[in-house]
């Protein structure tokens, strides 16, 4: 008898090979020097994985994977086609010694021919009892008296037959009919009718195959073959895995005819062997039309990918992903989604077919592109975005460094319009920047490009222009256009631009620096009195870099003792006595002297240092003012002005009530300015914290009213003791209606909310007296006195509380 080309082998508890045989090696095509005692299962598994036995994919993850799944030591049976063409059967068993688990048995059975002369291996399974056991299947002989003689181990797993079943021989086929029937194996009904009948059909000594489905939904394959001494053989094989590879492909099947996605195999020239109806609903054309024809005879002619290019690309990867113009039968194209792969030979590894998957994408690319101007354009506007503009500048900066264009951009900035937004509502401002952005396109040309950044900021790309002069042109065209009165939800408005302008390249390398020159100009124009342009200078970047130098040295000032305050007197409007003192920085530096609060103050606010200096000014103000109460001053209030950066810290509460504690100032004599900008920041943690200040006694003042944005209702909501009027309305109250209605209507609307009013900026007899007249409550200014040192204002406040 020739030899069974079967492999065996055993793996110990740490998967370890410790058996083999012959057969091992060459069922599995394993090279001798490879396999030796105690080689680990994973490098055995990395040699077949190398050669692409278990497909394509990472070969550290499938030995991996493979070796994780065989540390379960689960029993396994399986069939494996390998890329050679032969098939496989491997089947594992745990091997336990004394009831401990010592390893894995697995036998590597070549069934290429067994499948091709399946009845002649069984009898020879049947002669080799030795081998029985290593049969994929369950066996079992019953004699002429219906006896159990002989069976595997599988036919108790297979048929889940309790080893208690056989503990009393003989066995018979009866006593296993009635076991099956009792629990249920084949259906509901009376025990006794199915055993007769079960009996009276097998002794009917004839062959017989049929399948049957367990309970547990296992499918068996039975085959029974009569033997000439009256015996029965009969063959259980589970076929579970073959009925559901059938239902797969049933599946597969109804996929094929009713996915909407279209569908077609070629052979390896790309000739079509068959569509699926999608296909034809996609293209129009029946099934016999394209049968021998290419797939590309389908695809749009005019597009650059011809087939020799194209097998080229499905050569270098097995598949090709991407998207083409698919031609119908209608002659309109359409633009599809299309994935190649490649179905190769089992036998020699060459393409035998492909599989064609096509989409069509019409409504996704014009997704796409609602998507694309959804992401590149102003949804208020229209205009492009500024997403948009550093892409046409990418694009259009290159070409102009080639041919030596020279390009303007303009960075414009509409004057009073957060005043006109702030108070007339966000609906009309949106109407006055619609309308502004349709005169800048109507101004311009159609090469030029107008992007809006956000708020009232816009930019105009002037390409290819031939001196700067024809960008100061277009300035002015733009500054005409928007000098006329706009109309927006029944209000006439003016606005005008401040216009910044470079030039590219005199002005800057890219876009990010030339974008930042024009900005830095419109700056220059707003500072220059709006409503004009100014080209970007040089002389810009000193200011930017003299900030830098600000900053730089700003952050040493307090380490180095260069900070000290100075305090303006608050008087009462009859100017009888003072009410208070306001502590102001001022900064010494010892190389550069004098540096005024208004170049240091908004550096200091932009970089965050403002936080350091607020906490150093808050807590000397509190010492100098206990200071000065301890030398005999009687009781005034300190105020201290609070940045909006000061009030989103979490613990700025804590902060005054440290340096009141520090101090041992009593709290109601200190009062924190707070501007109304930082208060409307976020309004409502803005009362939460005021709230929590005014429960510790601290008074509280709203600065610089008038010149930013309230909300009235909000307003009643904070606990503040006092409105702070704005000294660029008190300075002009003699000669500005319009400043003296904002100031004298500022102190009815504090007194009709119980506040007092102090004016800021008092210079003037003149001013103090319509100040006083219309009910003002305090004041202070230069009229008074000037800002004072520590010393000096000590003697000030204290000659004025006790005049000789």
């Amino acid at each position: 008898m020739a030899s069974m080309p079967q492999g065996i082998s055993v793996f110990d508890e740490n998967l370890r090979l410790r058996v083999w045989n012959r057969g091992f090696l060459e069922v599995l095509d394993l090279p001798p020097e490879a396999v030796y005692d105690g080689v680990p299962f994973s490098e055995l598994i990395r040699i077949t994985a190398g050669r692409g036995e278990y497909g394509p994919g990472d070969i550290e993850e499938q030995v991996t994977r493979i070796t994780a799944k065989a540390l379960k030591f689960e029993a396994h049976c399986f069939e494996r086609l390998r890329p050679s063409g032969r098939t496989h059967l491997v089947q594992g068993e745990p091997l336990f010694i004394e009831g401990e688990l010592a390893g894995f048995v697995t036998t590597y059975t070549d069934i290429t021919e067994r499948k091709a002369a399946e009845n002649e291996l069984r009898h020879q399974h049947r002669l080799l009892e030795s081998v029985i056991e290593n049969v994929p299947s369950a066996l079992s002989l019953f004699n002429k008296d219906q006896e159990l003689a002989l069976h595997n181990q599988a036919f108790l797993r297979l048929l889940d037959l309790p080893e208690s079943l056989f503990e009393d021989s003989p066995v018979t086929l009866e006593k296993i009919f009635r076991f099956n029937a009792e629990r249920g194996e084949y259906g509901d009904g009376d025990t006794e009718s199915m055993v007769s009948q079960m009996l009276a059909r097998s002794q009917k000594h004839q062959a017989h195959h049929f399948e049957r489905t367990r309970p547990n939904g296992t499918t068996l394959d039975i085959r029974g073959v009569p033997l000439a001494d009256g015996g029965l053989v009969t063959i259980y094989t589970d076929i579970s895995e073959r009925r559901a590879s059938a239902e797969r492909e049933e599946l597969a099947q109804k996929v094929f005819n009713h996915t909407p996605t279209g569908i077609i195999f070629t052979d390896e020239a790309h000739h079509i062997l068959s569509t699926n109806p999608a296909t034809t609903l996609m293209t129009g054309y029946e099934p016999l039309e394209l049968l021998g024809k290419t797939v590309f005879s389908l695809i749009a002619a005019s597009q650059a990918l011809t087939p020799a290019s194209f097998q080229e690309k499905l050569n270098s990867g097995g598949s090709w992903y991407g998207e083409l113009e698919l031609t119908p039968k209608s002659g309109e194209p359409f633009p599809a989604g299309i994935r190649v792969s490649r179905v190769d030979d089992p036998q020699s590894g060459q393409p035998a077919h492909y599989i064609w998957i096509l989409a069509d994408i019409t409504e996704r690319r014009e997704a796409e592109e609602r998507m694309r101007h959804i992401a590149q354009h102003d949804a208020l506007t229209g205009l492009p975005n500024r997403l948009a503009l550093l892409m046409r500048l990418a694009q259009l900066l290159p070409e102009a460094r080639r041919h030596e264009w020279q390009v303007a951009i303009m960075f414009l900035d509409l004057d009073r319009f957060k005043i006109i937004n702030d108070t007339l509502g966000h609906q009309v401002g949106d109407d006055l920047l619609r309308e502004v952005a349709c005169r800048l396109s109507n101004v311009v040309r159609e090469t030029d490009f107008v992007a809006r950044l956000g708020g009232d900021e816009f930019v105009v790309i002037l390409p290819g222009i031939s001196t700067p002069s024809d960008a100061a042109l277009v300035a002015g065209k733009i500054i005409a256009a928007l000098s006329t009165q706009i109309h927006a939800e029944g209000h006439e408005l003016h606005t005008s631009p401040s216009i910044g302008i470079s030039i590219f390249p005199n002005d800057g390398p890219d876009g990010d620096t030339i974008l930042k020159n024009a900005d830095t100009a419109m700056y220059h124009a707003k500072a220059t009195g709006r409503n004009n342009y100014q080209f970007f200078a040089a002389d810009m970047n000193l200011a930017s870099a003299e900030r830098l130098d600000i900053e730089r040295k700003l952050r040493h000032a307090i380490a180095r003792n260069e900070l000290a305050l100075c305090f303006q007197p608050q008087f009462r409007a009859d100017g009888s006595r003072p009410t208070g003192v306001e502590a102001l920085v001022r900064w010494h530096h010892p190389s550069d002297g004098m540096i005024s609060p208004v170049r240091f103050i908004p550096v200091a606010e932009e970089t965050g240092i403002i936080v350091e200096i607020g906490e150093w000014v808050l807590l000397n103000a509190c010492r100098t003012m206990k200071q000065w109460l301890d030398d005999g001053l009687g009781p005034i209030r300190i105020a201290v002005n609070v940045s909006a950066r000061q009030l989103r810290r979490r613990d700025f509460c804590e902060t005054v009530a440290g340096a009141l504690a520090d101090s041992g100032l009593p709290p109601e004599l200190l009062e924190l300015e707070i501007t109304e900008s930082s208060v409307m920041e976020n309004p409502d943690e803005a009362i939460q914290i005021l709230q929590r200040l005014g429960r510790m006694g601290v008074s509280l003042a709203i600065d610089d009213f008038g010149t930013g944005y309230s909300s009235l209702a909000y307003l009643k909501l904070f606990p503040i003791d006092h409105l702070k009027i704005d000294r660029s309305f008190v300075a002009d109250i003699e000669t500005d209606l319009n400043d003296r209605a904002i100031a004298f209507g500022t102190i009815a609307l504090a007194h009709s909310l119980g506040l007092n009013v102090i004016a800021e900026g008092v210079e003037t007899e003149d001013q103090l007296e319509l100040l006083r007249s219309n009910t003002c409550d305090e004041v202070q200014g230069y009229f008074f006195s000037k800002p004072l040192d520590s010393a000096a204002a000590f003697a000030f406040l204290h000659a004025r509380q006790h005049p000789e």
